[in-house]
């Protein structure tokens, strides 16, 4: 570096200040905040002008225009009004709560008492809840069924559907989905012990090399094994 660089390190460099999408309503939050307007109406009056951009960047030129300007105004910080308060006389049910409502068949499960006191006013309102529903139920009713043909029935009956992407993977896959409806034998075993195996193996690091990983798996599964000793694994 030059003798010039060197001390231009010594001053303070002006830099131009990065356009937000804000930038074109502080004039509109300065004159709602001298008129005595809260932040909260501020802040959707803004919003309903057009505003795009981020949340949390509307709600910081707020509270920085209100504190160099009005140091005497009552303000809160803009983490305070990210968060949605609903009033107590509002219920508020949401799309993931609702979705683990209508897919639970197993009885013993319980549910939300909240949404079954709604759920008759939510299908009226929104058939595609009841819908979901239905096709849920019959998909369900066909895979613990014992009829393989009922999956062509299903797949007949929706492929024109919303779910005509579903029933064309379930198309790709016809023979171990009928297989799996028709036949009492299951893969879960060993997907269950590859599941363990995997574990064991990440919880090696994959550092400790093949012998190594045989022993511990051999170890993990030895409680089966009435004969198992550990001088095999020396």
């Amino acid at each position: 570096m030059t003798e010039d660089e060197i001390q231009r390190l010594d001053s303070i460099q002006s830099r131009a200040k990065r356009p937000t999408q804000a930038d074109d309503y502080l004039n509109i939050i300065y004159k709602m905040q001298r008129d005595g307007y809260g932040d909260d109406i501020i802040y959707h009056y803004v919003v309903r002008k057009g505003y795009k951009g981020k949340t949390a960047t509307l709600w910081r030129h707020i509270y920085n225009i209100s504190m160099n300007n009005f140091p005497d105004r009552k303000v809160k910080p803009p983490l305070h009004y990210m968060e949605w308060l609903y009033p107590d006389d509002v219920t508020v049910i949401k799309r993931s709560g609702l979705l683990k409502y209508i897919l639970t068949i197993d009885p013993k499960k319980e549910r939300d008492e909240t949404i079954g006191r709604y759920i008759d006013k939510i299908r009226e309102t929104y058939p595609v809840v009841e819908m979901t529903e239905k096709m849920f139920s019959e998909f369900h009713a066909v895979i613990m069924g014992k009829d393989s043909d009922a999956v062509d029935e299903y797949i007949l009956k929706y492929q024109d559907s919303k779910i005509a992407g579903f029933c064309a993977g379930i198309k790709k896959d016809i023979a171990p989905v009928k297989n799996a409806v028709s036949m009492d034998v299951s893969s879960g075993f060993v997907e269950g012990n590859n599941n363990k195996f995997k574990l064991i193996k990440r919880t090696l690091y994959g550092r400790a090399g093949l012998p190594n990983l045989t022993k511990k798996c051999k170890l993990a599964f030895a409680n089966n094994n009435p004969d198992f000793s550990l001088k095999d694994l020396l």
